[in-house]
């Protein structure tokens, strides 16, 4: 009983710490700082940096309207699947990713609109799942993959941790990461499924596995990409650094076990970037690369969708 309530209450205890310690840490920062600051810093963004972005942008809709391609290729194995095209796909893909990161929830938002999508597609429940899982879980893979590769080689990359930490420790979890994400390929290569807590988990092979890693770090870095680019150029602050601030944002964000990391992803990214830009300057390119990547993606994706629910509900009142 005790045990339960532990693990009920700890994660939104968490959650507010963490919030609370960057809220603390960000107050020095900000208190300087003003609404007009932020906009000057907008309009101060050259428009060749903001075609870049945008140019990215073009790149990493293209990933998310494949991100499902290794769960189709898993559930094509289970019996009864039917054939979706490329666009069916493409649609999928691109909604559930960019309408998750504005409803909030991430992996229940994402997985509910691929379960009443797929299923509009006559996709049986056991392959629906098997695309649920594999999409589901590459982000994480992503961000395990490419944080725990920093840590290892470029420990002092990751600006939170890395002033903070000794660099052997920081090694150590590096290590830990990254052989986390090595024995899951090495798994998928071996098994044909995995037994979790009495549970069997379908494993998708050596190939797709790869392709899973493969596919979320290149999202993962073009998205980063897409921020480094409307960021003024400011000396000691490389790709690898931005990776590693970037990086450090989200892994907070997931420790914090708030819905979606709430107000701490960006917070962090802005006490991350505070020591190489004034603070007014690093909030302009934050929320230039939330107007470019997330909600240009989800208002896209919204009126795609829409139109979607649209025309099934119209169809099925001619059907009648």
């Amino acid at each position: 009983m005790t045990r339960s309530i532990v693990l009920k209450y700890l994660p939104p205890v968490l959650g507010v710490l963490v919030l609370g310690g960057v809220v603390i840490g960000l107050h020095g920062a900000l208190k300087h700082m003003g609404p007009g600051d932020v906009l000057a810093a907008l309009r101060a963004t050259p428009w060749r940096e903001i075609f870049h972005a945008l140019v990215l942008l073009a790149v990493s809709l293209c990933i998310m309207s494949v991100y499902d391609v290794p769960g189709i290729l898993f559930a094509r194995r289970s019996e009864g699947f039917p054939k979706l095209g490329v666009f069916r796909i493409a649609f999928a893909s691109s909604c559930a990713y960019a309408l998750s990161h504005v409803l909030g929830a991430p992996a229940l938002s994402a997985a509910a609109i691929r379960l009443r999508l797929y299923a509009q597609w006559a996709v049986p429940p056991a392959g629906i799942a098997r695309i649920i899982t594999i999409s589901g879980s590459m982000f994480t893979l992503g961000v395990v993959t490419l944080l725990g590769f920093l840590l290892l080689l470029h420990p002092v990359d990751v600006p939170l941790f890395g002033h903070a930490v000794p660099s052997g420790v920081l090694r150590l979890a590096g290590a830990g990461l990254s052989g986390a994400v090595v024995f899951y390929v090495a798994v998928a290569q071996r098994r044909d499924a995995l037994r979790v807590f009495g549970r069997s988990i379908a494993l998708p092979g050596h190939a797709l596995a790869l392709l899973q890693v493969l596919g979320a770090c290149t999202d993962i870095a073009t998205a980063c990409a897409i921020l480094y680019v409307v960021l003024p150029d400011t000396p000691g602050l490389n790709f690898t650094h931005m990776l590693g601030v970037y990086l450090a944002a989200f892994a907070v964000g997931l420790f914090s076990g708030l819905p979606g990391g709430v107000g701490v992803f960006d917070s962090v990214l802005l006490l991350g970037l505070a020591g190489y830009m004034p603070p007014a300057t690093a909030l302009g390119a934050i929320l230039l690369f939330r107007g470019v990547y997330v909600l240009i993606p989800a208002c896209m994706a919204a009126l795609s969708y829409a139109g979607h629910e649209l025309w099934i509900n119209t169809r099925a009142e001619k059907q009648k």
